[in-house]
């Protein structure tokens, strides 16, 4: 399958919202546990806490992500407890045993196509460590991908969304929008094809990427976004972050309006 967006339509939608990201970034990290970590001290922590979020994210990237490099060969107890400080402190995500964890990011970083399952979780130690070429994953920013690829007619394929717990993503249901503009896709010939338990997951082959492909094409897409869209500031070009962090921003407030604003115009 040949993946091809016109990434024009889509760096347009992005740049209304770009200069406003300082302000749009909100998550906020808890750090405390990175001393015990040896990653940063207690001076250091008191002082990335008077940051701003945004401020605080970028200078986390730039600390944990280089800890996690130093100590991915040389250090395995100390970089399997940052890999989880990243995964359930920083990303919140408490649901899975550490054994279980731990073997799925040994998994992700040891392939180019790594299994879908988890990926939010996953994909969170990747970007840390290598932001150059690895995002995060997750379901807001494959929801506000999606939405620009559907609202913009920006391409004939959409991204599958991990699982989320934002309930306005939830009740505006991004997969539903993308099913019926596609309508097409999913008219049976006859009534009794409806009877085939694989239906919609057939139909679904023709406008949704292979889960399979999805966090490749992901990395590809926003490679080539952040070029466009940060365009002679180097560090932005290269650290796909912060487009991440745009689209993860904007997902549940500024891409909701739209959404909202679209179908009732």
């Amino acid at each position: 399958m040949i993946i091809n967006f016109e990434l024009d339509k889509i760096v347009k939608y992005l740049e209304k919202h770009k200069s406003d990201l300082p302000i749009l970034y909100k998550w906020k990290a808890k750090i405390d546990t990175l001393v015990e970590l040896d990653t940063l001290t207690i001076k250091q922590v008191i002082d990335i806490n008077k940051l701003t979020p945004y401020e605080k994210e970028l200078q986390l990237k730039k600390i944990v992500g280089k800890k996690l490099r130093d100590t991915f060969k040389t250090d395995t107890d100390l970089f399997n407890k940052l890999c989880l400080w990243i995964i359930k402190d920083w990303g919140g995500i408490n649901t899975a045993s550490d054994s279980d964890t731990i073997y799925l990011i040994k998994e992700f970083l040891a392939k180019d196509k790594p299994v879908f399952k988890r990926i939010a979780s996953a994909s969170k130690v990747g970007a840390f460590m290598f932001p150059e070429r690895n995002v995060i994953y997750d379901s807001r920013v494959a929801y506000t991908l999606n939405w620009i690829i559907l609202s913009e007619n920006a391409g004939q394929y959409f991204f599958p969304i991990p699982e989320g717990r934002n309930s306005k993503m939830s009740a505006f249901d991004l997969n539903v929008l993308i099913r019926l503009k596609n309508i097409s896709n999913y008219k049976p010939t006859n009534i009794e094809h409806l009877d085939h338990k694989r239906f919609i997951k057939n139909a679904d082959k023709q406008i949704f990427i292979d889960n399979k492909d999805a966090y490749y094409e992901l990395n590809t897409l926003i490679k080539m976004i952040s070029q466009r869209l940060w365009m002679g500031d180097n560090e932005k070009e290269q650290n796909l972050y912060y487009t991440e962090m745009l689209l993860f921003s904007i997902a549940d407030r500024e891409v909701i309006m739209d959404i909202a604003s679209y179908y009732s115009s």
